[in-house]
């Protein structure tokens, strides 16, 4: 396939300095695939289809990650279903057509359970297993620290590489604003990041704050009303709301049907659907963004609008103060309010093991990872690491997937590529964001400049 601008880019950037070339992986032993969800299964099916011979581990009980509701540090909750479509979200062959629009988490679960079956992986997957840590052997092997929730016991079994996907999106990444915590547990309030949210329940009677509103708090929102006494959303910086269809289509299958029309049209032909929708931001008591429609990631309307009009959930501006159990706000017009309970809907981080120090910011995480799944200096560690775009993230993983099974062929191959390929590990991934997410983390992208790159790659890396 013609190479794209951006792989173009990447080829023309000068070599580094000639430098110690790292030694290539020992074919003779298994992959090591961590986690058994989405990423971690498309993985796996990547490296069987290339005879890559490859042991998964999942910690949990059975295949799906976050989306198996029992799994420990599960963020699924009662009637979470998919923000992006089915026409977009799935792993190996799509959904059914009779299937739902937006695909439930028990639903979810199932897909990747056949999918697991289809591709007969499960017999390869060592489950109730956790990843500890690993080291690099002096033959170039990895040796890895393994636990069994079994008999709780460490143990070590060696590797030719290790392939991470262990999310984003799970109870381990959550975070949340240090003061406004500590204050809040202080002063005895019901605390919860959302990602620990399962049902309404836990909450009736009680006096809730959110604070934030994206994809979680705007879908958790509406359903925490139906049961509180009162609902308040505090936002910091207001994102822009969009429908989850237009005319009976989902909005990501609309806009990869539509992709061939300019930009300048798709947007403003989607700011009046959009304006004839939502409305605007003063009858919903918050300030119009601040920042084009593609800057960051909007937020589908799963029935906060709704919600909001009706008086159900109240907004505010930004938390400056939870002492005492009492809320107070960035803007002074806003009341200082007293609350039973407060969720934190502010998002995760990206932490990946072996590749950054602790606490590293999200972008550090992403410049360090060649074209957002290699490791800087280690041939041996790559990332299935999951990318933000339009459309769902799922079949993403089966085109980074399949570059890394490209990757460890060609190099048992040897080919000039790889080895070039090895050498210019440091070299900058080029943006794949194209015209969106200009104020967004580097793991937000055009699904389809990334898509062209991450194939012009496992092309290249043969020839």
């Amino acid at each position: 396939m013609p190479k794209s601008s951006e792989f173009r880019k990447w080829l023309a950037t000068p070599d580094p300095a000639p430098a110690v070339e790292p030694a290539p992986t020992v074919p003779n032993h298994p992959v090591l695939v961590v986690g058994a969800g989405p990423a971690g299964l498309s993985g796996m099916a990547a490296l069987s289809k290339h005879g890559i011979d490859f042991v998964g581990i999942d910690s949990h009980s059975q295949v799906g990650g976050i989306w198996d509701i029992s799994n420990p540090i599960s963020s699924a909750y009662e009637g979470l279903r998919t923000v992006t479509s089915r026409f977009t979200t799935y792993v190996g062959a799509p959904l059914p057509k009779d299937s739902p629009k937006w695909v439930p988490h028990d639903m979810a679960l199932s897909h990747f359970t056949d999918f697991a079956r289809s591709q007969r992986l499960l017999d390869k997957i060592k489950f109730k297993t956790t990843f500890v840590d690993a080291r690099k052997s002096a033959a170039g092997t990895w040796i890895a620290t393994l636990r069994s929730a079994d008999d709780g016991r460490d143990y070590e079994q060696e590797f030719r590489a290790i392939v991470f996907a262990t999310g984003a999106h799970n109870q381990k990444q959550s975070r949340v604003p240090p003061e406004l915590n500590s204050q809040a547990r202080a002063a005895g309030l019901d605390v919860l990041h959302s990602s620990e949210y399962k049902s309404p329940a836990r909450f009736a009677g009680k006096r809730v704050l959110f604070v934030g509103l994206g994809d979680s708090g705007s879908d958790i929102a509406p359903k925490i009303c139906t049961v509180a006494e009162r609902t308040v959303l505090a936002v910091r910086t207001t994102p822009w709301l969009i429908p989850q269809s237009v005319m009976g289509k989902p909005l990501d299958k609309l806009g990869y049907d539509t992709k061939w029309l300019p930009r300048w049209y798709q947007d403003g032909a989607f700011h009046i659907l959009r304006w004839g929708m939502i409305g605007g931001y003063r009858k919903l008591g918050m300030p119009r963004p601040q920042h084009g429609i593609h800057d960051k990631m909007a937020i589908g309307d799963r029935g906060i609008v709704a919600a909001i009009r009706a008086g159900k959930v109240v907004t505010r501006s930004n938390v400056t103060s939870l002492a005492g159990g009492v809320a107070t706000f960035g803007n002074p017009k806003h009341e200082p309010e007293k609350f039973d309970a407060v969720i934190f809907a502010t998002g995760f981080g990206r932490s990946y093991p072996l590749l950054c120090r602790p606490g590293a910011s999200v972008d550090e995480v992403a410049s360090a990872l060649g074209f957002r799944i290699f490791h800087p200096s280690e041939p041996g560690l790559m990332y299935l690491a999951e990318t933000v775009g339009l459309r769902s993230c799922w079949p993403i993983f089966s085109e980074q997937a399949n570059v890394i099974a490209a990757y460890l062929q060609n190099e048992e191959k040897s080919t000039r590529n790889v080895r070039r390929f090895n050498a210019r590990r440091t070299v900058a991934t080029p943006s794949c964001k194209g015209s969106i997410y200009r104020l967004s983390d580097e793991f937000h992208l055009d699904y389809e400049i990334y898509t062209r790159c991450l194939r012009n790659l496992a092309s290249w890396l043969g020839e």
